[in-house]
């Protein structure tokens, strides 16, 4: 298991933000698991900034 820096920039859709950003985050690759997160910035054009820290296997994928 090894921690890796996140960071994605979403433009969130009219509704409930949070499952958004968890949908966003799980949307990633790698079969990571976010470990902690936060909106850091929000930009009109660009979105919400998030960052984090990821959880990402180094097992070799099935």
């Amino acid at each position: 298991m090894r921690l890796e820096p996140l960071e994605l920039w979403l433009k969130p859709a009219p509704g409930a933000l949070l499952p958004q950003i968890r949908a966003s985050l799980a949307d990633q690759p790698g079969g990571a698991e976010p470990l902690r997160w936060a909106i850091t910035a929000v930009d009109p054009d660009r979105g919400l900034r998030v960052e984090g820290v990821w959880l990402l296997s180094t097992k070799p994928p099935c």
